[in-house]
């Protein structure tokens, strides 16, 4: 029985078969049991031919397993990074809306002061995010009614200006009327601008109080001593 055993082994190993493949179809257990019957056993080119193409293709699985792991790894990583980080900002006191504010106006905020008859306080953007954080800034910091407060949108011609103007209404809680619309039109785009390219265009916040004005640059410098 073990003879037959064997031979059977040996035939399916000239034949190219893998050690796990001879002990599946023969319930060898022990791998130990084909090392020693093939200890002398010299294979043909064809047989060795397939064992090295069954080798690459083990490799290949077991490469595209570890980089499907490693990808789902990552995932999970960069939503955990991304949960956390969220927790950690938690609601905002006045004190580091008032910095945020701040810090949003030096980045994207109007800082000239060439006209002393025009200083505004004047920001635009086209992240909604960024925009509706701006406006609590201005409401909740610098307690600017909303009388005082005008809204310009900056859009391509190929956008539903009336859609811009509810959607810039909703982000910003301003009525829809204050908004004037302004369009642009570069000579590279000729009309072909995609509308998924700021769909909604470019929002602009504009208040024309001058001392508002220093008291956001007051605001800017107080940051920059602790830089």
């Amino acid at each position: 029985m073990r003879r037959l055993e064997k031979q059977q082994a040996i035939a399916l190993r000239l034949q190219g078969k893998s050690y796990n493949e001879i002990r599946k179809i023969l319930s060898i257990p022990s791998k130990g049991t084909l090392s020693y019957w093939f200890r002398d056993l010299v294979l043909p080119t064809e047989a060795k031919k397939r064992l090295e193409h069954n080798v690459l293709l083990a490799q290949e699985r077991g490469l595209l397993q570890y980089n499907k792991d490693r990808t789902e790894a990552i995932l999970q990583e960069n939503k955990t990074a991304h949960t956390r980080a969220m927790e950690e900002i938690g609601d905002l006191s006045r004190r580091e809306l008032l910095l945020i504010g701040a810090a949003l106006y030096w980045g994207e905020g109007t800082k000239s002061e060439h006209s002393r008859k025009n200083i505004r306080v004047a920001i635009a953007n086209s992240d909604p995010r960024l925009i509706a954080l701006f406006m609590r800034f201005v409401r909740e910091v610098l307690n600017v009614p909303d009388e005082l407060i005008r809204a310009q949108i900056q859009v391509h011609p190929n956008l539903d200006i009336e859609e811009a103007k509810i959607f810039w209404s909703k982000v910003t809680k301003l009525p829809v009327d204050i908004f004037y619309i302004t369009q642009q039109l570069s000579s590279a785009s000729r009309l072909k601008r995609p509308k998924r390219s700021l769909p909604f265009g470019t929002v602009s916040i504009r208040i024309n109080k001058r001392v508002l004005f220093y008291r956001i640059k007051g605001y800017i410098e107080g940051l920059c001593e602790n830089c």
